[in-house]
């Protein structure tokens, strides 16, 4: 009986030790192949974030100050015919080979607000290589505008990292409560159908006003961040009007002459109906809410508009022994005008909001979150975390990205535009007289 045993351990020995060998060998080579996995990616990552910084870093900006002369009437929409123009700055897809050897990224343009006991002013800081275009944008909807470039930045006026011992701030990122997909109130609801004559009520006055009324070494800051979407809003709008709509076909069967506008409105069509993108015999279909359609239907609208990714900042800077964090307050009070209920609404992001936490390391944490916006701000960055656009190199990209989300050129109008003097904007600093053109008969001396 051992005799068999023995046997039959011989026999097990010669399978199982091959099977160890083979086993150990698998192992080794996976730990090779992710390891090598691991030290490619941190490799790439290294050199995109290597060529990036550069070619960010030689981009030559220039800062842009816009004044409007006194009696402004213009409505907003000419604003929104700028952000449109702005839109030409897009590259239509960067090539391979100008992302891995030039570190080319699409671009984006800066407009500011700024406010100081000396009144409010307007800025756009660009790449000189399109200083022709913001400027031929801006004279075409503003023929009377002066568009000068600035003596120096503004930012200068404080050093390059508060708070400090003379110094503090407040400030926060505003973002989208919800999908980006949905808008925010935009001007026509403010104005209406009413004449222009007879507006009363424009989005930008009570922001205006706020940053009107400041003291001696009070500063309020405004910065709108923009760069093309290259028609990331269309896909998330797709995708929103087919979770609205609970139809699970693929958006690639819409038909090739169909907007996503039609195609947000085919979404409301009576039961019993088949959608245009389907061969499928009619099926019934529960009919959309008139509240559900309102909502389609301002998805499908937003999304018929050029559209950006865009970052909204605001920074509050005073001296520490007279801040008055009310001012603060009441400057993010104003953007509660464009939030609605059924559609989106803007909040101060929660990583930047400098608002003291309620547990540990309070006093540490507010101070970074101070410090961090304050020089996001400085550097016209998108990034939340300190990153490429920032000029550090960031390995692996384990920092976190700013909220990515879009807003079209109606909502960006909304937000920024020169006060309808008719409506009031105290403080605005403004072209004392209009230009003209020399009289036709002036005498030429030869």
């Amino acid at each position: 009986m051992s005799a068999v045993f023995d046997s039959i351990a011989e026999l097990i020995g010669r399978f199982a030790v091959p099977s160890l060998v083979f086993a150990e060998a698998v192992f080794w080579i996976a730990i090779t192949v992710l390891v090598g996995k691991i030290l490619i990616e941190f490799v790439k990552n290294w050199w995109l974030d290597t060529v990036r910084m550069k070619f960010i870093g030689d981009i030559k900006w220039v800062l842009l100050e816009v004044r409007f002369p006194k009696g402004n009437l213009f409505f907003p929409k000419s604003m929104e015919q700028v952000f449109s123009s702005f839109y030409q700055i897009y590259s239509f897809g960067i090539k391979p080979e100008k992302k891995w050897l030039e570190g080319q990224i699409e671009e984006w343009i800066s407009a500011e607000m700024v406010s100081s006991k000396e009144g409010i002013r307007f800025f756009i800081r660009v790449n000189k290589n399109f200083r022709n275009l913001v400027e031929k944008a801006i004279f075409a909807q503003y023929p009377e505008a002066e568009i000068i470039e600035a003596d120096y930045d503004y930012i200068n006026d404080f050093p390059p990292d508060l708070p400090n011992e003379e110094y503090d701030i407040l400030g926060a990122d505003m973002i989208l409560g919800k999908n980006t997909a949905y808008p925010i109130r935009t001007y026509p609801y403010f104005f209406g159908e009413r004449k222009f004559e007879e507006q009363e009520v424009d989005p930008i006055a009570a922001l205006a006003e706020v940053m009107s009324n400041l003291k001696e070494d009070e500063r309020m800051w405004v910065q709108v961040l923009v760069r093309p979407d290259g028609g990331a809003l269309s896909k998330e709008s797709k995708a929103l009007l087919k979770k609205l709509s609970d139809n699970k076909e693929d958006p690639k069967k819409m038909t090739a002459t169909e907007s996503i506008s039609e195609w947000g409105t085919n979404l409301i069509r009576a039961p019993f109906e088949t959608p245009v993108w389907s061969d499928e015999k009619p099926v019934e279909k529960k009919p959309l809410a008139p509240y559900e359609a309102d909502t389609v239907r301002a998805v499908a609208q937003k999304s018929t508009k050029l559209a950006f990714q865009t970052m909204i900042r605001i920074i509050y800077i005073d001296k520490k022994n007279d801040f008055t964090p009310a001012n603060f307050a009441a400057a993010l009070s104003t953007f509660q005008q464009f939030n609605t209920s059924n559609l989106n609404f803007l909040r101060p992001s929660p990583i930047t909001f400098t608002k003291k936490p309620r547990f540990f390391f309070r006093n540490s944490n507010i101070l970074r979150k101070k410090k961090r916006i304050y020089k996001h701000y400085i550097k016209r960055t998108f990034t939340i975390f300190t990153g490429v656009e920032m000029g550090t190199p960031v390995v692996g990209h384990f920092h976190q990205p700013a909220e990515l989300y879009y807003m079209n050129i109606e909502e960006l109008a909304t937000i920024f535009h020169p006060p309808i003097m008719k409506v009031g904007a105290p403080g605005l600093r403004s072209l004392e007289t209009k230009k003209g053109a020399p009289p036709a008969n002036l005498p030429i001396e030869e």
